[in-house]
């Protein structure tokens, strides 16, 4: 699992997270954010990657993807993309 100190960490600069929306007039009230990476911060690359490792580990031992070259491949991730593949629907809805 993840250290308690490290989960304690991520939670307090999540806390309170909010943004305007500004016009040439006007800035709104504040839009408090509750889900989701903050944009343009250098920790949510590292947190998206670290929330979806398990899910690529999975994939990788139990999905349902096309033989390529003697090879399974079920996803192909980078940076903040991902592409899950399969060789049928099926295949497909069960890796979701």
């Amino acid at each position: 699992g993840v250290d308690p100190h490290v989960i304690h960490l991520v939670s307090e600069m999540y806390k309170n997270i909010r943004t305007y929306i500004s016009t040439e007039r006007e800035k709104t009230d504040p839009i408090y954010i509750r889900s989701g990476v903050k944009q343009g911060d250098p920790m949510s690359p590292l947190l998206f990657n670290l929330a979806l490792d398990p899910l690529l580990c999975k994939l990788e031992t139990e999905g349902q993807g096309f033989q390529q070259g003697g090879l399974k491949i079920t996803a192909m991730a980078f940076a903040d993309d991902l592409v899950l593949l399969s060789d049928s629907w099926d295949g497909m809805c069960c890796n979701i």
